[in-house]
């Protein structure tokens, strides 16, 4: 068994045992047995299950009382580390019961920013239909289409224009989507603009 799938098997072994210890629970479990998540302990196991697309984990953790508030050390929610990992479920749970689908981390960075930087697609369209502004700022100025810009996202690049990102928009260095697709040697996809009306 690897690391990961160990620190997952024990994230459910403390998240149901903290359920068992809920006065609800049908069948009681023994005390040298159970015992509480701490609050760091469940946001811990909360971020966790957001990174390794653990839908059924999270919703036991939540149940029991982890905080949707739960942050790592850069800021980043639940619902932003699921939508960087392209969670799909996750993103649309966490939206669903609380978290803020266009929070921003430390620096400004939104999931619709880590969806797009990644190439998820899908989980970036779902943000946008969940009201996420393309045209939202990190600290340094940067938008989701500059991040797709960066890595020679194509198919982004058009989904957020479409949507109404600003490829004029400059960044607090003055750079434009363009100018960052030119970082890599590549060049933004053409727009694709309507002729003009037949009469």
């Amino acid at each position: 068994m690897s690391i990961r799938s160990r620190s997952i098997a024990w994230a459910v072994a403390l998240a149901l045992t903290a359920l068992a210890c809920r006065p609800t629970a049908l069948e009681p479990v023994a005390p040298a047995q159970a015992r509480h998540l701490s609050d760091a302990e469940a946001a811990e196991y909360l971020l966790a299950s957001a990174r390794a697309g653990d839908l059924e984990l999270a919703q036991a953790l939540v149940e029991a009382g982890a905080s949707l508030e739960a942050r790592t050390d850069r800021g980043y929610s639940p619902l932003i580390l699921a939508a960087y990992h392209g969670h799909r479920e996750l993103v649309g749970y966490f939206a669903d019961v609380g978290v803020d689908p266009c929070g921003s981390d430390d620096a400004g960075n939104t999931a619709l920013m880590g969806a797009v930087f990644k190439g998820h697609a899908v989980v970036a369209r779902d943000l946008i239909d969940r009201g996420c502004d393309v045209n939202q700022e990190n600290v340094a100025g940067r938008t989701a289409l500059m991040f797709a810009a960066l890595v020679g996202r194509g198919e982004l690049i058009r989904e957020l224009e479409a949507r109404g990102a600003a490829r004029e928009h400059r960044d607090r260095d003055g750079r434009t989507a363009a100018d960052w697709a030119a970082t890599q040697g590549t060049t933004l996809p053409r727009l694709d603009r309507p002729g003009p009306a037949a009469n």
